[in-house]
């Protein structure tokens, strides 16, 4: 079984543009939602991991770090509302 790791949303731009960080491994992407979806990873971090992130509260955890938007985030790009999308 793979390795879950938890993503945060550490800074949003005004363009839209996210950025999202691993503690765990250091893995770094850029995510724009759509209709604009885009997606570049930044470093790579543990790739054999599956990587999940949310910027919502979690339990015990900081909302000053973690955001509040309530939206989670599978990288795999799949978008619930628009279905899977091609690798970026």
């Amino acid at each position: 079984m793979r390795a879950t790791h938890q993503m945060r949303m550490i800074r949003a731009e005004a363009s839209g543009t996210e950025e999202w960080a691993c503690p765990t491994c250091g893995r770094r992407m850029l995510l724009r939602w759509p209709p604009h979806y885009s997606k570049r990873i930044l470093e790579p971090g543990d790739e054999s991991a599956s990587h999940v992130g949310s910027s919502t509260d979690l339990p015990g955890e900081d909302p000053a770090t973690c955001g509040t938007q309530g939206r989670w985030l599978r990288e795999t790009g799949v978008d619930p509302a628009v279905g899977p999308s091609a690798p970026v």
